[in-house]
């Protein structure tokens, strides 16, 4: 078996036993961890960093096994203060606009906020783009389109229970995949530093539970106007510096759906 057909093999394999996993005692697990720390934020955190255990043995059994460090096959190993700059001034104007067209939330849950915002931004961008997406385009030759396409889609349908009415699932989903798209995108343009799109992600989503914008993931015209400026803030920053780098953009022709060669070669 070659080196791209073993890493693909052992990828899914192992998100496959992480899912099943999590399915079956992830909320127990929360609820004893909850329970023992006496915090409902920091028993969801803990829950979720045990949950990971086979992402994390999987990312070491990658062929080569000693090209990279675990911290770096995951991107922890890039720039936090460029990851929360980035992060903090793309957001601008959703913490702006929402603060002039929408209320404060009245009496905040913090438990709610930190598993909403920090939890839900660290641990699904760990789980869907540095190693979902993350590993399958750098341990495998398949392209950006093919590595991203499964793990939009997944990520995409883990948050249809967000409603049940068909013109809002068909919102949410398009949204959450549209999202999961240009998060992978940024993740690879800003070489694999995965601070990136977890800034970005936690902030968000921040944006969105502090005031009183929507119930969904899908939004409302006056949420969505300030969430678009914010991704085409985002998108236009990093278009300006993958073409200033010398070896330019990263997603290319050449690699959308094919490399000649993995990262990890």
């Amino acid at each position: 078996m070659n080196r791209t057909n073993f890493n693909l093999l052992v990828l899914f394999l192992f998100f496959g036993i992480y899912f099943g996993l999590d399915q079956l005692f992830f909320a127990s697990v929360q609820s004893k961890m909850s329970n023992l720390i006496h915090n409902r934020a920091l028993g969801h955190m803990t829950a979720y960093v045990l949950s990971l255990l086979p992402l994390f043995l999987a990312a070491l059994l990658l062929k080569p096994k000693d090209q990279e460090t675990l911290m770096s096959k995951f991107g922890l190993n890039g720039s936090l203060g460029l990851g929360i700059g980035v992060g903090a001034l793309v957001t601008l104007p959703m913490f702006i606009g929402y603060a002039f067209r929408f209320t404060l939330i009245k009496e905040p849950d913090f438990n709610s906020l930190i598993i909403n915002s920090v939890s839900a931004g660290v641990f699904e961008e760990l789980i869907f783009r540095a190693y979902f997406f993350g590993l399958v385009y750098r341990y495998t030759r398949l392209g950006f389109i093919p590595a991203i396409l499964a793990t939009s889609l997944v990520f995409a349908l883990l948050h249809l229970y967000q409603s049940q009415d068909p013109m809002e699932l068909t919102l949410i989903f398009a949204t959450t995949f549209l999202g999961s798209v240009l998060f992978a995108w940024l993740y690879t343009e800003w070489k694999f530093n995965l601070w990136i799109p977890i800034s970005l992600h936690i902030l968000m989503n921040l944006a969105w539970m502090l005031f009183n914008v929507d119930d969904t993931a899908a939004g409302n015209w006056y949420a969505n106007i300030f969430r678009f400026l914010t991704i085409t803030l985002v998108i236009v920053w990093t278009v300006m510096q993958g073409k200033n780098r010398p070896d330019g953009l990263q997603v290319n022709r050449k690699t959308l759906w094919r490399r000649t060669q993995n990262y990890a070669s």
